[in-house]
């Protein structure tokens, strides 16, 4: 799996070994993110192919239909098509792509909205055998199912399974660890520290998946029973009344003028979604985004102080170090990134927050910035706790 959302491409992963042929498995999964499910997924997977249907809610309802052939071991191809079910039948899909694979190289034929994509189709390069993985949020289970049943991690053994995407690119890899008899580990080198763990019975079927050292948080299990159109045109419903989701971490940004400075913060605001944040969601000891998707962006026409520490005119970074006894604000200069990429050398600053406890929780991630005069207070809050540091303009 790849932190890309589904219509930038797919991704194929490239093995040596291959599994036994098997009995035919179906199955059913609900992916939630808290309290809020956020994808279903239903399956079919013979000795030589997985077809189902993944079910995404955000940041708007769609149905993605994929048929992956495997022969003599080796994946051959997968064929993808995503559509939204509010959608005229006979309009083209959002999205479809076509993938065959021979020897070393992989030829990939993507449309949107029923024309040519060119930049994320041609031939593709890569080392040894394939499997095909799905970089969705979540991933495709039966797929994942596919993967271990062709490259199964024998005792506490790994596998490095080589990936190339549509589209331009270096290839990654992915990394499969044994580590019990019921639990196999994914390693993906798409995203630094994502890391999934798969939780499987007896025959080799995904129990269920849990995302949540990810950034997507999500957790996946496998459903004795599920109405997959139903939840279809429940959600498409919902959809044509209220409209698209949206992100489940929309952007926003926060500006106030202060003494002679302009003064902004661009974030995206993560929802509490039932969850308990500090020390869960957002562990302790270890450095946050304070946010979610691109790293937060403080910009300010003026030179400001907090406390004695000067922070000139300028773009950067904010970041956070939350722990039980206090949080430290990080000013870094590096801009422009994605909230994984965290450079401890760019740091300019850690300052001291105050915290509080809020009598009622905050459902969605909030920064705020309180001039006074040629002062201010720059915080964020989320579920019980607001942090806050005091600045003046230079």
């Amino acid at each position: 799996m790849s932190v890309r959302s589904l219509l930038c491409g797919i991704t194929v992963l490239a093995a040596a070994a291959a599994g036994a042929q098997t009995p035919p498995v179906s199955g059913s999964f609900i992916s939630t993110l808290g309290v809020d499910t956020i994808a279903a997924e239903r399956y079919t997977r013979t000795g030589d192919k997985v077809e189902g249907d993944l079910l995404l809610r955000y940041p708007r309802v769609r149905v993605v239909h994929y048929v992956t052939d495997v022969a003599g071991g080796r994946f051959k191809g997968i064929s993808v098509t995503t559509r939204s079910p509010n959608a005229d039948p006979s309009s083209p899909a959002l999205f479809s792509m076509v993938q065959l694979v021979a020897d070393s190289t992989a030829t990939v034929d993507v449309m949107r909205n029923g024309r040519p994509d060119t930049t994320n189709s041609g031939k593709r390069s890569f080392k040894g055998k394939g499997v095909p993985q799905f970089p969705s949020i979540p991933a495709s289970v039966g797929v994942y199912e596919q993967i271990l049943a062709l490259n199964p991690p024998v005792g506490r053994d790994s596998m490095i399974l080589a990936t190339i995407a549509a589209g331009a690119g270096q290839p990654g890899q992915v990394s499969l660890f044994r580590r019990a008899r019921d639990t196999v580990v994914f390693v993906n080198s798409f995203s630094p520290g994502w890391v999934e763990i798969l939780t499987v019975d007896a025959t080799g079927r995904i129990v269920g998946v849990d995302a949540t050292a990810t950034t997507v948080k999500a957790i996946t299990k496998r459903q004795t029973a599920l109405d997959f159109e139903g939840l279809v045109k429940a959600w498409a419903a919902a959809e044509t009344a209220r409209g698209a989701p949206g992100q489940m971490s929309p952007a926003d940004t926060v500006r106030a003028t202060v003494g002679t400075a302009n003064v902004e913060v661009a974030y995206s605001r993560p929802f509490k979604r039932g969850r308990v944040i500090f020390g869960n969601v957002v562990p302790w000891n270890q450095v946050w985004r304070t946010g979610a998707n691109a790293a937060t962006q403080l910009t300010t026409s003026g030179d400001l102080m907090f406390g004695t520490t000067v922070i000139p005119a300028g773009k950067y970074t904010l970041w956070s170090l939350p722990t039980p006894t206090g949080t430290k604000l990080i000013i870094n200069s590096q801009t422009g990134q994605w909230g994984t990429e965290y450079d401890v050398k760019r740091d300019l600053a850690r300052l001291d927050m105050t915290s509080t406890t809020l009598p009622k929780p905050v459902e969605e991630f909030t920064f705020a910035i309180t001039p006074q005069g040629n002062t201010g207070v720059l915080k964020f809050s989320w579920d019980d706790r607001e942090y806050a540091i005091p600045f003046r303009v230079k």
